[in-house]
């Protein structure tokens, strides 16, 4: 979750290959750290038996590095980089989703996200994760509670959205600051082709690195005040986040996850009332995946 505390007893660059410094939210303390000091880092090995990188974490050299992949190769090591799948798109693409939980049906492009948040009973706690979008790919389902999340963390916020509902120029900056605030997916990972520099450290050929979609999103030197939910930001003219790339091999289901996560916060503003957290939510224990196991909500509305 984007706050600014929490530091674990380990050195800043140690985090990032640390699953257990993610269990209680992004450590953004230690990301800006690191961004002010050494943009370019390496990053160890992890437990999920991926090899170690250079962490590069500024917005400008992660758009420089995804913006040329001539150069940096993606590489399919399984770590999810936004929702081609959605679409059915992208199919032997390292970048492509794969189907992340398979049998479940096609993401409809109309999605009734209304009828979803019906499962909602009036008063009583439910858990959003496991209760109301556990039948939505995984990817889909931490960004909609990433949106969620910002809303309920964002009270005033989520009450001046409601009432302006009707600019649909504001929801659609919302949206976009739902998925820069959250970032669903927090790294991705690319094989460097030939030697070249990264923020002035020098990189050999076949040398991997790991673009950190999240620190890039939250670079206080493009985004003022990142930590801050600003539903009216990207209305104006923020520069756009990296959450699905950019340039040519930007992800193919960028336009269908925008359609779900707006459909979504229409369905949650025209609801009658605001959703309120219904206990603590717990996080996934994940640097790549960002979501939820838990996340209690109730609806008194």
């Amino acid at each position: 979750m984007p706050r600014r505390g929490g530091a674990l007893p380990v050195s800043d660059a140690a985090v990032l290959g640390c699953a257990d410094a993610f269990a209680r939210g992004v450590p953004h303390d230690r990301l800006d750290r690191l961004r002010s000091r050494t943009p370019v880092v390496w990053q160890d090995g992890d437990a999920a038996e991926r090899p170690g990188a250079w962490a590069v974490l500024r917005y400008a050299d992660v758009e420089h590095a995804l913006g040329r992949p001539q150069l940096f190769l993606p590489e399919g090591d399984g770590v999810l980089h936004g929702p081609s799948a959605w679409a059915g798109a992208g199919r032997g693409d390292p970048d492509a989703l794969p189907d992340d939980e398979p049998g479940r049906a096609p993401i409809d492009m109309d999605p009734p996200m209304a009828a979803m948040l019906d499962r909602i009973p009036r008063g009583e706690a439910v858990d959003f994760v496991r209760q109301v979008a556990h039948d939505l790919p995984e990817t889909l389902r931490n960004t909609l509670a990433g949106g969620l999340y910002a809303l309920l963390r964002h009270p005033g916020r989520y009450a001046a959205l409601r009432a302006g509902r009707a600019d649909e120029q504001l929801i659609d900056s919302a949206v976009e600051e739902m998925l820069r605030w959250w970032t669903p997916v927090l790294q991705v990972r690319r094989q460097v082709r030939r030697a070249t520099e990264v923020g002035g450290v020098p990189l050999l050929a076949g040398e991997r690195v790991a673009l950190w979609l999240v620190s890039a999103n939250h670079d206080a030197e493009v985004y003022r005040e990142p930590g801050r939910f600003m539903p009216e930001r990207f209305a104006h003219g923020a520069r756009p986040h990296l959450c699905f790339g950019f340039g040519g091999r930007a992800c193919l289901g960028a336009g269908l996850a925008r359609v779900h996560l707006r459909a979504f916060l229409v369905a949650l503003l025209e609801r009658p009332a605001l959703a309120r957290p219904a206990g603590e939510p717990v996080m996934s224990r994940s640097s790549a995946r960002h979501g939820f196991e838990r996340l209690p909500i109730r609806w008194n509305g």
